[in-house]
C-alpha cells in the first residue's frame, strides 16, 4: 500500500485529531453531526434527491456518522438502515444518541446479527449504498457478519459511497466504492475530502491526544520491555539537574543508567531509581567516550539524554574535552535516540552538521538564538530542523515542536515553571517516552505533560513552587491525559 494511506497512521492521526478537538472544545458529538451532514450534503448535491438508500452501519463511530447520513437524508429519499449488530452493542455516546433521534422516526431499520439475516434483504432494489460499517481503526480481515455484508454489496447495483475509508480497505475483502468521503484528510487513494469544522489551529496544538496514541506497556511485560535510558551528565557544580532528569525518565521507562562523574556520587546513591557506577574526574570528557559506549551497548539502551549539568556553572561554562566527548557520541550513536539538552547544546553548537534524524534538542529561547543565530520564532524553528534534519523543541510560553515537516504547539505550563530543572524534567520525560516510542512523538506528549504537571502544581500553590513540585505530579500528568 502507497505510505501516502497508511491506514495505521491515518487512523493514530483521527484518534489524536479526536481526542485534542474534544480538549480545546470541539465535542465529538459536534464533529459527528458535521461528518454525517457533510457526506449527506454530498450525496444530495452529486446524486440527488428522490432515490432508494440503503444505509449499513456499524456499532462504532463509522456507524454513528452512518446514523446521521440517514437522518438528514430520510425526508427528501426513501432510506433504510442496516445496523450490524445490536443497538445494545452501540460503543460510543454520540453514536447511542444519534441511534436514538432516530427511533423517533419512521425510518425503516433493520438489524443484521448474522450473515444469515442477509438472505432476508434485497439490496439489488436500492440506488445507493452508503458505508458507514467500519472506520480506519479496524485490522484484518472483517468478520461475520461484515465478510458477508461487503460481498452482497459488491453484487449490488447501486452507486457505492463509503464514510472515511471502504470497509475493509487494505484487507482481501472490503467495499468496492464508487466515492469515498473521507474527513478532515485523504485516507485512501482517490477520496473526497469533506470539513469537519477543525481550525488548522486547533489542529496543530498538542494535546492529550498525543499522549494516549503512545505505546501501552503490556500487561505481560518484563523488565526492560518498558524501555532503557541512559542519562549522561552531571558535573561538581551541576548535580540537581542529573537528578531531575534522571527521576522523570524513571517514571516513564523500566530502566535508567548513568553515566555521571565521580562528584555526583551521593545523587546517584541515593536514588533508587538509579543504575550504574560514578566515572572517575571531576567532569566527563572524550577519555570516558569508549567507556559510556561500551555502557550503552551493554545495557542494551533505547535512549539517550546528554546534557543535565555537563558544566560546571557560571564562568566556567563546557570543557572543551567534554564537548568532544558529545560529539563523539552524536557522530557514533547512529540508530538510538538521543535527547540533548542544557550544556550538551552549548557542546554540540559549532558542530551541528554532526545531527540527523535520530536527535531531539530542547533549547529555550536564549540557547535556541544562539545556536541558530537567529530569534526563536516559529518559522525559525522549523528552518532549523529543516536544514540539520533533527527534531527541535523550542522551549516558550508557548512551545514550538518540530520536526521540518511537522510543527505543533503547546500551551501547557505557565510562568512558575521559569525556575531552574523544569527542563531537565522534560528532557527526562523525553528519552523515557523515546525508549518505546518515536522520538517525535515522544517530544510532543512529554511537551504536554510536563507543562501539565506545571499546571496542576500552579493550581494547588499559586506561581510559587519548585522543580521538585512539578516533577511529584508528572505521574498524575501522564494519567490524566491517557485516561482523557
Amino acid at each position: 500500500m502507497d505510505g501516502k494511506f497508511n491506514l495505521e497512521e491515518a487512523a493514530k492521526k483521527t484518534r489524536i485529531l479526536d481526542v485534542n478537538s474534544r480538549y480545546f472544545g470541539l465535542e465529538t458529538s459536534v464533529l459527528m453531526e458535521n461528518a454525517g451532514r457533510g457526506v449527506a450534503d454530498e450525496i444530495s448535491r452529486r446524486l440527488g434527491s428522490g432515490k432508494k438508500i440503503g444505509i449499513f452501519c456499524g456499532t462504532g463511530n463509522n456507524g454513528g456518522d452512518g446514523f446521521v447520513v440517514a437522518r438528514h437524508l430520510m425526508d427528501k429519499n426513501e432510506v433504510t438502515l442496516y445496523l450490524l449488530g445490536h443497538p445494545k452493542e452501540i460503543q460510543t455516546e454520540e453514536a447511542k444518541r444519534n441511534w436514538q433521534l432516530l427511533e423517533h422516526t419512521p425510518l425503516k431499520k433493520f438489524l443484521i446479527r448474522d450473515s444469515t439475516d442477509l438472505s432476508r434483504y434485497d439490496f439489488d432494489q436500492f440506488g445507493i449504498i452508503v458505508d458507514g460499517m467500519l472506520g480506519i481503526g479496524i485490522s484484518g480481515d472483517p468478520r461475520e457478519p461484515f465478510k458477508s455484508t461487503i460481498q452482497k454489496i459488491n453484487t449490488a447495483k447501486a452507486k457505492k459511497v463509503c464514510i472515511d475509508v471502504p470497509t475493509g480497505y487494505g484487507s482481501n475483502i472490503s467495499v468496492k466504492s464508487d466515492l469515498t468521503l473521507s474527513f478532515h484528510f485523504s485516507k485512501v487513494e482517490g477520496a473526497e475530502v469533506l470539513t469537519l469544522g477543525v481550525s488548522l489551529d486547533l489542529e496543530n496544538r498538542i494535546g492529550p491526544g498525543e499522549v494516549k496514541a503512545l505505546e501501552k506497556r503490556r500487561s505481560d511485560a518484563h523488565k526492560g520491555q518498558g524501555g532503557r535510558v541512559m542519562i549522561i551528565g552531571g558535573s561538581s557544580f551541576f548535580r540537581g539537574a542529573l537528578e531531575y532528569a534522571g527521576r522523570a525518565a524513571a517514571k516513564i521507562a523500566d530502566l535508567v543508567y548513568t553515566c555521571a562523574p565521580e562528584p555526583c556520587s551521593g545523587t546517584v546513591e541515593k536514588i533508587p531509581d538509579f543504575l550504574g557506577t560514578c566515572l572517575p574526574g571531576d567532569f566527563l570528557s572524550e577519555a570516558h567516550l569508549p567507556e559510556i559506549l561500551r555502557r550503552i551497548d551493554q545495557y542494551r539502551c533505547d535512549s539517550i539524554l546528554i546534557g543535565p549539568g555537563l558544566g560546571l556553572g557560571p564562568e566556567m561554562g563546557i570543557k572543551e574535552e567534554t564537548k568532544k566527548m558529545v560529539i563523539g557520541l552524536v557522530r557514533e550513536l547512529k540508530e538510538i535516540k538521543i535527547v540533548i539538552d542544557a550544556d550538551g547544546l552549548n557542546a554540540i553548537s559549532d558542530h551541528l552538521e554532526t545531527l540527523k534524524e535520530n536527535v531531539v534538542l530542547t533549547p529555550h529561547r536564549g540557547e535556541f538564538k544562539r545556536l541558530s543565530g537567529q530569534e526563536p520564532k516559529a518559522e525559525n524553528a522549523v528552518a532549523f530542523a529543516k536544514k540539520y534534519r533533527c527534531i527541535v523543541v523550542l522551549k516558550a510560553p508557548v512551545d514550538i515542536v518540530s520536526n521540518g515537516a511537522k510543527t505543533k504547539f503547546n500551551f501547557t505550563g505557565n510562568p512558575g515553571m521559569a525556575t531552574g530543572g523544569t527542563g531537565d524534567i522534560l528532557s527526562g520525560a523525553i528519552a523515557g517516552f523515546a525508549s518505546t516510542n518515536d522520538l517525535f512523538d515522544s517530544s510532543l506528549a512529554a511537551t504536554f505533560v510536563t507543562g501539565l504537571a506545571g499546571d496542576m502544581v500552579q493550581k494547588e500553590k499559586g506561581h510559587y513552587f519548585t522543580s521538585t513540585d512539578v516533577l511529584g505530579k508528572l505521574s498524575e500528568a501522564i494519567r490524566w491525559a491517557e485516561e482523557f
